[in-house]
């Protein structure tokens, strides 16, 4: 279930076209701008609830067990560098999960500092076609952090998935994304989006105690975005088995549902995501077997997320 709670979404670059340029038509292009040595900071939270039920024909009936994830993190994003490949923009990343008190007191780590928290750096490649790629570091964070992680990750690059071309306010527009891997074969996101208004938006600031207030720059304007996804299932519910299933000589069948709600606001300005929320509620029921028959498990999933992202006010350091 969890291999399609979140998908990985991905960014354009400003150094392609310009960020938030509008043609005649009012619409605008929603990339965020980024520079070589550009350093800026979210604030993820992510909280999941996962109930599995499980009975097999092999083993007495399981009792039914509970999946919790609640972690609050901050993250440092670095604009490592910038470059074009055939014409199309490459970006490579870099986010460290840093202290509340750094972050705070919006100070750059020392190289003491850095080094110590190497386990905690991921850093990626983003490419203007929408791909994640040489991702290093993921695995060196824990679950509830790599989840709050891909949160993060598919909310800064929702703008990939916007019209080429552009969109203006009261627009909407389709997509459909495939999910692979699955227990069930068949199953995809619908996705309806609209662009609703443009509203008034800031980043907001970490005090030291580590309190969220609003920042002084509210004067900003956000492109709202909502989207609204719900999980279809094209296979049928008798026979849903995905290849590697059947080359293992199992058979699947079931039923999954789901639906997911995201509002994004978008910075007019540089493209950056100010603010997103998402919240998603799946379930799964779902019926393993060998070909013949035997040997089945049924399972029975339901699975609730929330996920909050927030840019925070950047200040520059203190001098003596």
């Amino acid at each position: 279930m969890n291999k399609y709670l979140r998908s990985l979404g991905c960014c354009l670059f400003s150094i392609v076209l310009p960020c938030a340029a509008r043609d005649n038509a009012d619409r605008v292009v929603l990339f965020p701008k980024l520079s070589v040595g550009q350093t800026f900071r979210y604030q993820i939270g992510y909280r999941a609830v996962t109930n599995t039920t499980t009975e097999s024909t092999v083993a007495a009936p399981m009792a039914s067990s509970a999946g919790q994830t609640n972690t609050s993190l901050l993250l440092q994003v670095e604009v490592d560098d910038l470059r074009m490949d055939a014409g199309r923009a490459v970006a490579r990343l870099r986010t460290r999960i840093i202290e509340p008190d750094a972050a705070a007191a919006n100070t750059p780590a020392t190289d003491a500092a850095k080094s110590a928290k190497l386990e905690k750096t991921v850093e990626f490649v983003f490419h203007a076609d929408g791909q994640v790629t040489d991702v290093e570091g993921l695995d060196r964070l824990s679950a509830d952090e790599q989840a709050a992680w891909q949160e993060w990750v598919s909310r800064f690059g929702s703008g990939a998935s916007f019209p080429e071309k552009g969109i203006k306010p009261g627009e909407k527009w389709k997509a459909e994304e495939l999910i692979p891997n699955a227990l069930l074969t068949g199953l995809s996101w619908e996705k309806e989006s609209e662009y609703v208004n443009d509203a008034p938006c800031g980043a907001m600031q970490l005090t030291p105690q580590g309190d969220l207030t609003a920042g002084e720059q509210r004067s900003e304007a956000c492109a709202v975005i909502l989207t609204t996804a719900i999980l279809k299932q094209k296979s049928s519910q008798k026979d849903a088995t995905p290849e590697d299933y059947k080359l293992h000589d199992l058979r699947t069948m079931g039923l999954a549902t789901g639906k997911n709600e995201t509002i994004v606001y978008i910075s007019l300005k540089n493209g950056l995501v100010v603010r997103a929320t998402d919240d998603a509620k799946q379930t799964m029921n779902v019926i393993v077997a060998k070909t013949d028959g035997s040997n089945r498990v049924h399972y029975n999933i339901d699975a609730e997320s929330h996920a909050q992202v927030l840019l925070l006010v950047q200040t520059p350091p203190a001098h003596p």
